[in-house]
């Protein structure tokens, strides 16, 4: 160990230090991204193994926080449309697409209400909003998929007797309204004619898997350069320490030929 008390040197020290640092904060990403990786993997498997749906009430009971273990199940609600109090969210992709979504609470039999995503119509280039059809009129059911509140950005607006924002944000919308809504918003699997359903999310688990390991992977190869470097640094001292033995035995050979 006397070979290597350099490495109680200050400069050393530091560089141990930072090396440390680097070490844990490449682990925590990589237990970060596995995290990430095991949620969406087990979102794909709600979404696959998602084939009946489920009363409205059991799902997302009035008054209670949203249940995450209900994020993209299959609801079935019955109510009657709002269709004075539309919801137009703009800048929005389905398919490759770029358009609208149009959304449209449900009023429910208690008074309270949901969200409904009755679904994306496609940009016609022009800015403004295209035709897309009414909602029925009277009481319907629809069948529809467990979406999350998105976090408020934007502003609301209101054009041509509808609202406009670029998320669906109960934070942003909620005061507009005279009734409650339920913890969750939910996306119409069979919309009208001239509306197209939401794409099925599928997450891509795999790269959050792949990103973990490369984390892991960044942080098992610091101390491998350290040890790297605490040799080679031997190294170089060794062949320091060995060049003037070298030079002093230069002209002795010299003066021994000499004679």
């Amino acid at each position: 160990m006397q070979r290597y008390r350099f490495v109680f040197a200050p400069r050393w020290v530091l560089l141990t230090l930072a090396g440390v640092v680097v070490m844990v904060v490449c682990a925590l990403l990589s237990q970060w991204q596995w995290g990430r990786a095991v949620q969406r993997a087990a979102a794909n498997e709600v979404i696959e193994t998602s084939i009946e749906s489920a009363p409205l009430d059991e799902t997302l009971p009035a008054g209670e926080g949203l249940d995450p273990d209900v994020r993209w199940t299959l609801v079935e609600a019955t109510g009657v449309y709002d269709a004075d109090r539309e919801v137009v969210l703009r800048a929005q992709t389905n398919g490759g697409l770029n358009g609208f979504e149009i959304v449209t609470p449900l009023v429910l039999a208690d008074g309270t209400a949901v969200f409904v995503d009755r679904g994306f119509v496609p940009s016609e280039n022009t800015g403004s909003v295209p035709d897309y059809p009414a909602p029925p009129a009277g009481e319907v059911t629809v069948t529809g998929r467990v979406y999350e509140y998105e976090e408020a950005s934007g502003g609301v607006t209101e054009v041509d007797g509808h609202l406009e924002s670029r998320r669906l944000s109960i934070d942003m919308l909620g005061s507009r309204f005279d009734y409650e809504f339920r913890s969750a918003w939910v996306a119409d699997t069979e919309p009208a004619e001239g509306l197209t359903a939401l794409e099925t999310p599928s997450f891509k688990d795999w790269q959050n898997y792949s990103y973990a390991v490369q984390w892991a992977l960044f942080a098992g190869m610091v101390p491998v350069g350290w040890t790297v470097l605490v040799r080679r640094e031997r190294k170089d001292l060794d062949e320091a320490g060995r060049a003037p033995d070298a030079e002093t035995a230069a002209p002795d050979a010299e003066a021994a030929d000499s004679l």
